[in-house]
């Protein structure tokens, strides 16, 4: 099957931003979150829900991940099960992919490769659950994720420009960025921005390929 170009603005880089600033916020309000690792950067989402970037070398990328209500390409990625076949004709190193989520013993929804300038998918009918509304590879998706969190953690509401200017910031940000954005009128309950912080700059290390 044909390979079709994916409608995604973020680059590999925007989303390991991303990826930051979501384990910063979860890491200063205690919760816990995938750490990053020199194969790939993981994140971890309720009910299974997951998603990885897994960086081939060479200026390649791979998003793979999987959505318990809307991938119908379960299967694909553990051990034993044929399930959907989200490479086809694409470049070998898509492969990367299938054996992250077979490392992981996870179901694989979603596979995308980065070619260095355009995100790419395979031409199959499946629904395979990708919705950058809700995985956070854009702004109103990670918008959306530290509202949750602040609300699961008895936080006060983010203020949203805080937020965007938490955003910009991405691995770069400092724990005043963070103190803006998680806010209790009381003290309670305590926000580690020191944590948030070493959670974030853990991703301005390159990924080896």
């Amino acid at each position: 099957m044909a390979l079709l170009p994916v409608d995604l603005d973020a680059t590999p880089d925007h989303i390991v931003d991303f990826l930051a600033v979501d384990a910063a916020v979860r890491a200063a309000v205690g919760v816990e979150h995938p750490a990053p690792a020199a194969a790939a950067l993981d994140w971890a989402g309720a009910d299974g829900v997951w998603m990885s970037l897994v960086r081939p070398g060479d200026g390649r990328a791979l998003l793979t991940g999987w959505h318990h209500e809307f991938s119908l390409t379960e299967g694909s990625g553990r051990a034993g099960e044929a399930g959907t076949d989200l490479v086809g004709d694409a470049p070998g190193w898509w492969r990367r992919g299938v054996e992250h989520a077979r490392a992981r013993d996870a179901y694989l929804g979603f596979l995308y490769g980065w070619d260095g300038s355009t995100w790419w998918r395979l031409d199959q009918p499946t629904d395979d659950g990708f919705d950058p509304e809700i995985f956070p590879v854009t702004p109103h998706a990670l918008r959306e994720i530290i509202d949750e969190l602040a609300d699961d953690t008895l936080l006060e509401a983010p203020d949203p420009e805080a937020v965007d200017a938490l955003l910009a910031a991405g691995a770069g940000l400092t724990a005043d960025h963070l103190a803006a954005v998680l806010r209790s009128a009381d003290g309670w309950p305590e926000v580690d921005t020191a944590a948030g912080v070493r959670a974030a700059r853990a991703y301005r290390t390159p990924v080896s390929a």
